[in-house]
């Protein structure tokens, strides 16, 4: 069988790097020494909380580690009819209250970390991501861009979308931006109202995400590609992932998976790849 890394996710420091890799084993790594922490079996879809404390990860169910000990510490069993839809992506909040599941055929399904407790189902929202402060969360479908509320999981905005089926959503409310990622395009729009600011991306979207201060976007679809905040773009790269990507919550590290290099990553210092892109000093996360 084919091993791929299939999921990365940093903790808010950047010294931690969890890799999910098909057909399912997890690798905590030190990203500053270089050195694996340690290994999970099974889960190819992983995510740590923002205190690096605690890992989500896919597995028989869905598995939550305490990091210090390895051990596992809950377990969450998904809806019996759910059972058989292959979990893609994993996400939790800032402030690790919460857990959004994105799971092929569904909607988004949304879950207490500290309980496991079934919290909300997001009508027509897939591929959800959390607000900064964790008080929203956006997602979307093919028809729809939805932006919910988490203090009680009702709608702030309901807009149109269309382009293909979403792949990927990245949110920066604090400028009115968002970035929604499909099997054809990725478009950079205005939160507030779903107007088109510009397009970001051609063909099936892998990846896509702001910088620090929300003055940069990257998304990976035809070739990886640095954009400004109106859709200019600084440069672009073919071939230097398998579309698996990551930035760190602080705008250090930038992670990817190897094309065709198993479960190996490749990670870069995002400031000096963006040197190399041309990117202004001014324009860098800080």
């Amino acid at each position: 069988m084919k091993i791929e890394v299939s999921s990365l996710s940093f903790s808010g420091d950047a010294k931690l790097l969890a890799v999910g890799s098909t057909p399912g084993s997890v690798d905590l790594w030190d990203v500053e020494n270089h050195k694996k922490v340690r290994t999970f079996e099974g889960g190819s879809s992983v995510s740590l909380t923002m205190d690096g404390r605690l890992l989500a990860k896919s597995g028989k169910g869905i598995e939550i580690y305490d990091l210090a000990s390895g051990q596992l510490i809950m377990k969450i069993e998904r809806p019996a009819k759910m059972t058989d839809n292959t979990i893609q992506r994993l996400e939790i909040d800032p402030t690790a209250t919460f857990l959004d599941v994105t799971a092929n055929g569904e909607d988004d399904l949304v879950y207490d970390v500290s309980s496991g407790k079934l919290l909300a189902t997001l009508t027509d929202t897939k591929h959800a991501s959390f607000s900064r402060d964790g008080t929203l969360l956006i997602g979307g479908n093919s028809k729809h861009l939805i932006v919910w509320r988490t203090k009680d999981w009702s709608k702030v905005s309901d807009f149109p979308n269309g382009h293909g089926y979403v792949t990927a959503i990245a949110t920066f409310p604090e400028k009115d931006l968002v970035v929604v990622g499909s099997s054809e395009m990725a478009r950079l729009l205005r939160l507030s109202s779903g107007e088109e600011l510009a397009r970001v991306g051609t063909d099936y979207t892998h990846f896509a995400a702001f910088n620090e201060n929300g003055t940069l976007i990257f998304t990976y679809s035809e070739d990886f590609s640095v954009w400004d905040s109106s859709g200019k773009r600084y440069c672009s790269k073919p071939d230097i992932a398998n579309g698996t990507m990551a930035i760190s919550p602080n705008g250090q590290w930038l992670a990817a998976g190897i094309v065709k290099g198993a479960n190996s990553i490749n990670v870069w210092n995002l400031q000096t790849a963006l040197a190399t892109c041309g990117v202004a000093s001014d324009e860098k996360s800080q």
